[in-house]
């Protein structure tokens, strides 16, 4: 029974910490920037006050909670599946007969910071799947492709 319902959940892959450094020093400059230079203008025109920033940041701060905590990846025995935990959980779920390309892809800054997206492509022209976020990518990637029927 226990070997049943963890081959039904499979590997469970979470959004990697280190993926959100940019937004955490978004956060950063919303929350110090204002205090440390009150008089900070945002293009020349809008006055950035403490308000606006401690608003701000904490909104960048609440996407980083709801991208790394409200969602998770999967690779079960029927496929590989994106599962989101809120507002309401539902899944996206491509199976292995409709599995088609997976491709990694990273910018400067997640190459550095050793982090990458999935993108996942479904043969059946259904839309795409996007992991965001994934330590070591690749490896994720090739377990993947060894897992493919």
């Amino acid at each position: 029974m226990a070997n049943k319902e963890a081959d039904r959940a499979g590997v469970v892959i979470k959004p990697c910490g280190r993926a959100f450094f940019v937004y955490y020093v978004a956060i950063a400059i919303f929350l110090l920037g204002p205090r440390l230079n009150p008089e900070v203008w945002i293009f020349g025109v809008f006055h950035f006050s403490q308000t606006a920033g401690t608003v701000l940041g904490l909104l960048v701060l609440a996407l980083v909670v709801y991208m790394k905590l409200g969602r998770e990846y999967r690779i079960t025995s029927r496929g590989v599946m994106l599962v989101w935990r809120w507002p309401s959980p539902r899944q996206q779920e491509i199976t292995w007969e409709n599995l088609g390309e997976v491709l990694v892809r990273r910018g400067l800054i997640q190459t550095i910071l050793r982090v990458g997206n999935l993108i996942i492509r479904d043969k059946t022209g259904e839309p795409e799947m996007f992991w965001f976020g994934l330590a070591n990518p690749k490896e994720i990637r090739d377990d993947i492709e060894r897992r493919r029927p």
